[in-house]
């Protein structure tokens, strides 16, 4: 694939955006920063790292993948579609932190949008007559995406009528959330993981990969339902929705068991891809335990009335799990200089990251029971500046054909 070494180092470069925008956040929130409005930025923190980061990684990446296993196709429509959603991102960029939502940042939303329903189409059409594993996983975070739009939709409509639409409107936002992170991000990462495991020999059976798909699609499609437990719904349903959390969670088991069975034959691997593949495991188990820990009455009212949980959860999955792949996946592809910039860097953010994490989740914990943690928007604060410099720090190790 042309250029892709550059496209790679303007995702890594966006990544970079978002912890320079999650600092300005963190500091207005411990000091003070003039003309920063903390709504606003946190819209534009969130929607940028949705797009700018993730969603144009799994384009490149997939990009890449299709350029490598067939010649014929016109790969052109591919790259208008990565300008696009590049288009989207830093219009929303600017335009959130200007005014949040407001009809140009709608626009730049769409134009994001539309770019995921192009890229669902571009893949059904280019992979049609392909039989390997990944592909039912890539199709299906594309189709999940597509989904998500209603959510973005209700967004759209009931920010500008919260108070009177508020059940709504924090309903749509949980729908967008739940089929962006348990569908889009989840199930590419998962393609993009067996795309990887091939170049170690390592090949899922077509069996266990139908089985694991099948529990971890049927969990995602109803799993939304988890999100809007809050809500008043009857028990029938609450018992249903808790069966899916369960079938998450064993989906999500079987594909560690069949990580971890074949972790051997990663033995030549560098200490920073083991590392990373390990912390990514850790995150992906834990955001399913955490979703059947939610369908807990008892525990699901703290989880749904706590921002400070949501928040936790939030950053467990798309900093811990989907970003820490994402950097796994770069090093995989062998597109750093591994040196010790690239180690100290790649450690340095795996300890921020894990330290946002960790006082996230104290903050949650120490809602519950009002005790006062006076001190974690300054941690917080600590730790993404962590994260900013360790992604700038390996930005320029990044290689450039």
């Amino acid at each position: 694939m042309k250029n892709f070494s550059i496209w790679l180092k303007l995702c890594v470069l966006n990544f970079f955006v978002v912890s320079v925008v999650g600092v300005m956040m963190r500091y207005n929130m411990a000091f003070s920063l003039p003309g920063l409005t903390h709504k606003f930025t946190q819209e534009a923190h969130s929607h940028f790292a949705f797009y700018g980061w993730v969603s144009a990684s799994i384009y490149l990446f997939v990009t890449k993948y299709l350029s490598e296993i067939s010649e014929k196709l016109n790969f052109k429509k591919y790259q208008y579609l990565m300008i696009a959603n590049q288009i989207g991102s830093y219009g929303m960029l600017f335009t959130f932190l200007y005014g949040g939502y407001f009809w140009l940042s709608i626009i730049f939303a769409s134009i994001a949008l539309f770019t995921g329903f192009a890229y669902f189409i571009f893949l059904l059409i280019d992979t049609k007559s392909n039989r390997n594993p990944e592909i039912i996983w890539l199709k299906s975070g594309a189709f999940f995406t597509t989904i998500s739009a209603i959510g973005i939709f209700g967004l759209a409509y009931f920010s500008s009528r919260k108070d009177e639409f508020e059940v709504l409107f924090r309903a749509s936002t949980y729908f967008y959330l739940h089929y962006q992170y348990n569908g889009f991000f989840l199930f590419s990462c998962v393609g993009l993981l067996l795309i990887s495991l091939k170049k170690y020999g390592i090949q899922i059976s077509e069996k266990l990969n139908k089985t694991i798909f099948f529990l971890l699609f049927i969990g995602c499609f109803f799993g939304y339902g988890l999100s809007i437990l809050w809500t008043e719904i009857p028990d029938l349903l609450y018992g249903f929705f808790t069966i899916v959390s369960l079938i998450q969670l064993l989906g999500a088991w079987k594909l560690w068991s069949f990580v971890w069975k074949n972790r051997s034959k990663f033995s030549e691997n560098h200490f920073i891809q083991k590392l990373l593949l390990a912390v990514v495991g850790f995150s992906f188990l834990m955001k399913f335990i955490l979703q059947i820990a939610s369908a807990i009455p008892s525990l699901g009212i703290y989880a749904f009335n706590s921002i400070n949980i949501v928040i936790a959860y939030l950053h467990l999955v798309l900093l811990l799990g989907i970003s820490l792949f994402l950097i796994w996946k770069i090093v995989d592809l062998d597109y750093f200089k591994f040196d010790k910039t690239v180690n100290c860097g790649i450690l340095l953010m795996v300890f921020g990251i894990v330290l946002n994490e960790i006082i996230l989740s104290l903050a949650a914990i120490f809602s519950i029971f009002y005790i006062p943690f006076l001190s974690a928007k300054y941690w917080l604060l600590f730790a993404s500046v962590i994260i900013m410099i360790s992604i700038g720090s390996f930005i320029k190790s990044l290689k450039v054909d």
